[in-house]
C-alpha cells in the first residue's frame, strides 16, 4: 500500500512534466531541483550527477548553493563521513533515505561530517536518493533541513519519482555538453601562455568573473580540481593572486 497522501501525486505529476519538457540538461537540472523542493518541504534540494570514468559532475541546488569553497572542500576530500553516502556504499541500496535511518541524531551530531559541513547551516536532518542511471554514471537527490525530520512517505515520494529521472536524463544525447563555444577563441589563445586546454577554460572562466564552485559546476569538475588548476595558472603565468592573473590575461587577449 502508497504512504503518498494523494494530494501529493498532482505535484508529483508537475514535477515530472517539467523535467521532462525540459529543453536541455542544465534546464532539466534546475526543473528537478525546484521541482523537488516544492513536492517535499526543505530548506535545501540538490541534485548532482557524476561521470565516474573521467569524475565529470554536474550539480544543481534550490535555492543558490549555500556552502562555503570550504564546506565543499571538505566534503569532497571525505565524503564517506557522511552516514548516508556510507550507507549507500556499503549497502548498494538504490532507495531513499533518511539520515536518521542510520545514524541516531545525537550520534550524527558529533561527527566530523555534521561539524564541517552541515553545523554552520543547521542542518541535522537529510532525505537522500541514490541514483545508478548506467555502468559510468552515478548521481543522487537529497533534501536538508534544520527542523523536523522528513517522513516515511517523503521516501515513497522520491522512489516514485526516481524512474522518471532516470528515463528523462537519458532523452537528451550529449548530458556533459558543457558552455564550451564561446570559450573556445580565448581557450586557443590563452593555451599560448603554456596552459593546458582545462587551464584555458578556467582562465577564461576567471576573466569573466566566476568564482571556483562556480567554474566547477560550469565545467562539471569537482571544487578541488579547480582550485588545483587555479594553483598552475598562477605558477605558469608567475603572478601572485587570481586577480592579477585575470588581468594579465585580459591583456594578453588584447595584444594578441
Amino acid at each position: 500500500m502508497s504512504l503518498i497522501p494523494p494530494d501529493h501525486w498532482r505535484p508529483l505529476f508537475d514535477s515530472v512534466y517539467e523535467m521532462n519538457t525540459a529543453k536541455d540538461h542544465a534546464d532539466f537540472l534546475s526543473a528537478v531541483a525546484t521541482g523537488m523542493s516544492r513536492l517535499i518541504s526543505a530548506e535545501l534540494c540538490v541534485v548532482h550527477v557524476l561521470n565516474r570514468r573521467d569524475q565529470r559532475m554536474v550539480v544543481k541546488t534550490s535555492p543558490e548553493n549555500p556552502y562555503t569553497e570550504e564546506e565543499m572542500a571538505y566534503y569532497a576530500a571525505n565524503p564517506g563521513g557522511d552516514p548516508l553516502v556510507s550507507h549507500f556504499d556499503r549497502t548498494g541500496c538504490t532507495k531513499a533515505v533518511r539520515r536518521s535511518d542510520v545514524m541516531r541524531l545525537r550520534d550524527y551530531l558529533k561527527t566530523p561530517h555534521f561539524i564541517h559541513c552541515q553545523k554552520r547551516l543547521g542542518f541535522i536532518h537529510t532525505l537522500a536518493l541514490p541514483l545508478r542511471i548506467d555502468a559510468e554514471t552515478v548521481g543522487a537527490l537529497s533534501l536538508d533541513r534544520s527542523g523536523a525530520d522528513f517522513t516515511k512517505h517523503h521516501c515513497e515520494l522520491l522512489n516514485a519519482f526516481a524512474p522518471h529521472f532516470l528515463l528523462a536524463w537519458n532523452r537528451h544525447p550529449n548530458p556533459w555538453k558543457s558552455v564550451d563555444e564561446p570559450v573556445l577563441p580565448a581557450r586557443e589563445k590563452f593555451q599560448k601562455l603554456g596552459l593546458t586546454i582545462r587551464e584555458a577554460d578556467v582562465l577564461f572562466w576567471m576573466t569573466e568573473g566566476k568564482q571556483n564552485r562556480e567554474i566547477a559546476t560550469i565545467l562539471g569538475r569537482s571544487l578541488s580540481t579547480v582550485q588545483e588548476h587555479v594553483a598552475n595558472i598562477l605558477t605558469k603565468l608567475g603572478q601572485e593572486n587570481r586577480h592579477a592573473a585575470t588581468v594579465f590575461a585580459l591583456r594578453s587577449l588584447e595584444k594578441q
